[in-house]
């Protein structure tokens, strides 16, 4: 049996929020950031956004969005679901509202998207405390 290919990531955004135009379908990423900076830890991130664009897939794949803390691998949040390609020249698009996911510690964090259990493309961002120089870099 030949094993179906997996998608070709194109880009992975984290952003404040994603607006899309209703006639157009056209999408505007508002507040990219790779940086939170927060007063303590541990601390709630309330809300942000995720927008992932693909191709190169065929048919339907499971999909796993994972948020880990660089130093060990802990798991802080997962969120699943399908996408489906009607043909493989096609892009899909995914808009993904996070709300309530609280980071434990200072650092490095990555989302990790996985098709069908392989590691697709991956997305750093850091805490840090609030008025450090990593926060001048948003």
């Amino acid at each position: 049996m030949v094993k179906k290919p997996l998608p070709l990531p194109l880009s992975m955004v984290v952003c404040d929020m994603i607006i899309e135009d209703k006639k157009t379908g056209k999408k505007s990423l508002i507040g990219m950031f790779s940086n939170v900076s927060t007063m303590q830890v541990p601390c709630l991130l309330n809300r942000f956004c995720i927008f992932i664009s693909m191709t190169e897939g065929i048919g339907d794949y499971t999909c796993a969005l994972k948020c880990l803390r660089s130093t060990d691998n802990l798991s802080i949040g997962e969120t699943r679901g399908n996408i489906q390609f009607q043909e493989r020249s096609q892009v899909v698009e995914i808009t993904l509202d996070i709300a309530g996911l609280t980071v434990p510690e200072f650092g490095e964090y990555r989302l990790e998207l996985y098709c069908d259990d392989a590691l697709l493309i991956s997305r750093k961002f850091t805490v840090s405390p609030l008025g450090t120089p990593s926060q001048q870099s948003q």
